[in-house]
């Protein structure tokens, strides 16, 4: 881009067509050092200047040796780029430019009216090095994108102003900061209009389709990607002598990609349990009515517990469980606001105690009764049946007095058994261990996150199915630790994490158990 605006300016300015070319690339190292000569900017300098001469000469027999220079030169810099995904990634997509731009943007053109042939070139550019990028991309996430092609072709006329006037800006300043911060916010509205069309496409319903992971899954890419384009050509004529052929694989692909709406409605019919994606905490709905739940925890922030309830179709809560006062746990409790809540019951120990002091004074300002909770309670609240575990008269302190202060229940819901751990600790877990290892388990809810101190002969103990983990992306505790996936894998659990799986949901036919993750 820059070096297009350059080479405009040197011709409107009558420069010597000699001194083009040198004025241009003098631009582009002015550029680079304007950007800080860091290897990335090098990187995207070099190959920007390949990928150029292959779009504007179209001839491979250049533009191959020159990426081939740019990329050895490139190395001999700095061998440890062999080592980066994004020099792997600039170097693919140039190379996908200097192989298949132009003849694909000609094969393209050829099939498009005239007044809109230019279009070609467009499609064509995007396509080419995603197709070259993709498998490198399925190494670093793990999915193959369906929109990333449209994403460009929306992208691409913004791209010019923002980076033109941006360096614009950057040139100006030295000398007028106010003309320099007007001409910023003229670069700032296509840059904003590049973060929508981002996110919109991302948001897209299909937009990434689940591929397998890691070195197997890109060399599987790989050889789709190689069988179908020397294959292309041999499959486009059997579809031209034989046209029912490719309706029929149209209508199949159609099925795979647009599935029944049953299969993928949220919430699914018939859950009994949902664990709510809130985020580095724990919220999860037990349902107690056709419309209503038992919620246990409300997770830190009041939105994604406000999103989870509304989406599983919860308008009445017949109960609220807390099961202990950090914050993890409770200060998502404004998200309840405007929901009927028939009664909250709480934890007696009351740590921390600023914590605990908000939370029951929200809980009165908006007129929903608290009840304390001790080992035997036993409540019934809508189609669930509570029976609280721990804390007994004298709760254990250990490490975390309101760790193991937390609510341990058993709740039986829609003809399956639940237990409600908390974060509660191995020194809080071991008196409650002779009651659970006396009983059988469908779920449990997985104490403190997953962190790692478990209490291994309780998880055992529990002979449960499933494992529901609310834990938050990337947080910084670790969780959930390895040594707990392993413990709740070796026990036979299916182990669903909030972080990866997003909202999860637990049905039973009677005698199975079927889970359904909504990411």
């Amino acid at each position: 881009m820059i070096c297009g605006a350059l080479a405009l300016l040197v011709a409107r300015l009558g420069v010597p067509r000699r001194w083009r070319t040198p004025l241009v690339l003098l631009g582009l190292v002015a550029f680079v050092l304007l950007c800080r000569p860091e290897p990335s900017v090098l990187r995207a300098g070099v190959m920007g200047s390949v990928g150029l001469l292959a779009l504007s000469s179209g001839r491979r027999r250049v533009s191959l040796p020159a990426l081939a220079v740019a990329v050895v030169g490139l190395l001999c810099v700095d061998p440890w780029l062999a080592r980066s995904y994004g020099f792997a990634l600039s170097t693919l997509a140039t190379l996908g430019l200097v192989l298949w731009s132009r003849p694909w943007g000609d094969a393209i053109a050829a099939r498009l009216p005239r007044r809109i042939s230019l279009l070609g070139d467009a499609v064509a550019v995007p396509l080419a090095a995603q197709v070259a990028c993709a498998p490198v991309i399925v190494l670093l996430q793990g999915s193959v994108t369906t929109v990333a092609v449209v994403a460009n072709l929306l992208a691409a006329p913004l791209v010019a102003p923002t980076t033109v006037l941006g360096v614009l800006a950057a040139v100006v300043s030295p000398f007028s900061v106010p003309l320099a911060r007007l001409v910023a916010w003229a670069a700032a509205l296509p840059a904003w209009l590049i973060g929508r069309v981002a996110r919109a496409c991302a948001e897209l319903p299909w937009g990434t389709l689940d591929w397998v992971d890691g070195v197997a899954g890109a060399w599987l890419l790989t050889g789709v990607t190689l069988v179908v384009l020397l294959t292309g050509p041999w499959w486009r004529h059997q579809l031209g002598r034989r046209p029912w052929a490719g309706w029929g694989m149209l209508a199949g692909a159609l099925a795979l990609l647009w599935p029944d709406p049953r299969l993928t409605a949220w919430p699914p019919p018939g859950w009994v349990v949902i664990g709510c994606d809130v985020g580095q905490g724990d919220a999860v709905l037990l349902r107690s009515g056709p419309s209503s739940a038992v919620l246990v925890d409300t997770g830190p922030d009041p939105d994604p517990v406000r999103r989870c309830l509304r989406d599983a179709g919860v308008d009445r809560l017949d109960a609220l469980l807390l099961s202990h006062f950090h914050a993890d746990h409770v200060t998502g409790l404004p998200g309840l606001d405007g929901l009927p809540v028939a009664v909250a019951y709480v934890s007696p120990v009351r740590d921390p105690a600023a914590s605990a002091t908000d939370t029951l004074r929200h809980l009165s300002d908006v007129g929903v009764p608290v009840v304390e909770l001790r080992t035997g309670a036993r409540v019934v609240a809508g189609g669930a049946r509570l029976e609280t575990l721990s804390p007994g008269p004298r709760p254990v302190v250990g490490e975390s007095a309101a760790n193991n202060g937390s609510l341990v229940v058993d709740a039986r819901v829609g003809g399956l058994a639940v237990l409600l751990t908390g974060d509660l600790e191995p020194e809080g877990a071991r008196p409650v261990r002779p009651v659970v290892e006396a009983r059988d388990y469908d779920v449990l809810k997985v104490a403190h996150h997953g962190s790692a101190r478990q209490d291994d002969d309780l998880v055992v103990g529990t002979d449960a199915e499933v494992a529901l983990i609310g834990v938050g992306v990337e947080n910084d505790f670790g969780h959930p630790a390895p040594r707990t996936l392993d413990l709740l894998r070796d026990a036979g659990m299916v182990v669903l994490r909030t972080d990866l799986d997003g909202d999860v949901a637990i049905i039973t036919d009677g005698e199975h158990l079927v889970v359904h993750r909504r990411r």
